[in-house]
């Protein structure tokens, strides 16, 4: 009657069980313990995704949320990491608030989309971190207030450290995945694993010389091989 509604948004377990399958399978998860895994108040492991040239079609400065497009694949990675035991993150730099050509709610406009690209595809992330700034000044028609340097701005590890906080992340036992040497100079500051993607923004010659962990062609193959090395330990 007021005309609001409350939300309260977690990573932590929830499942409708209104019929007898479903009923079934909570049942399930909590003998497997896969309930209590998902408890907060228990460390956690994550993925944390780069997010143009990662998950959606590299564009460059893609400032206008109709340009964001999935790259094949990206998907169905995303929903077998919500399948399994990791946590899924965007952490993106968005300078394009800085350069002026978009606003924090177009950016924020822009990863609705995604989330709901996503989501037609049974997927989605469990938080998105972005940051707007950029250090360098000179750009014509830049936005003055953005043009600072910041913790959170890759490959500074405030937008991963908040993250970790808000859902108890074990960072030595998580990943990034990016498509340039910025996300892997970034996981190594964090004290993380790394993969590199061959899917967006192929830098020639490497901005910071980081090396991944590993070297795949894109999201899919990435989730397959970490979560085959996850079973493995």
């Amino acid at each position: 009657e007021a005309g609001r509604v409350q939300a309260y948004r977690t990573s932590e377990y929830i499942k409708d069980m209104g019929t007898p399958e479903r009923l079934d399978q909570v049942a399930r998860d909590l003998t497997s313990g896969v309930v209590a895994a998902r408890r907060l108040s228990r460390r956690q492991r994550a993925v944390f995704l780069d997010r143009d040239g990662t998950i959606n079609r590299y564009v460059e400065l893609l400032h206008r949320s109709e340009d964001l497009e999935l790259l094949p694949g990206a998907a169905a990675a995303i929903r077998s990491l919500n399948a399994s035991p990791y946590l899924c993150f965007v952490v993106s730099n968005q300078p394009v608030v800085a350069r002026n050509l978009c606003s924090i709610e177009e950016v924020e406009e822009t990863h609705r989309r995604l989330e709901t690209l996503l989501g037609a595809e049974g997927a989605y992330l469990d938080d998105i971190r972005f940051c707007p700034h950029h250090p360098d000044s000179g750009y014509p028609g830049e936005n003055p207030a953005y043009k600072i340097k910041c913790a959170c701005r890759k490959p500074g590890t405030g937008m991963i450290e908040e993250l970790a906080a808000a859902y108890n992340v074990d960072l030595s036992r998580s990943w990034m995945v990016g498509d340039t040497s910025m996300d892997i100079q970034t996981a190594v500051n964090a004290g993380m694993r790394s993969i590199l993607v061959a899917s967006g923004m192929r830098e020639s010659p490497a901005k910071y010389a980081a090396r991944p962990e590993l070297h795949c062609a894109d999201l899919a193959e990435a989730v397959d091989r970490l979560l085959g090395q996850a079973e493995m330990q």
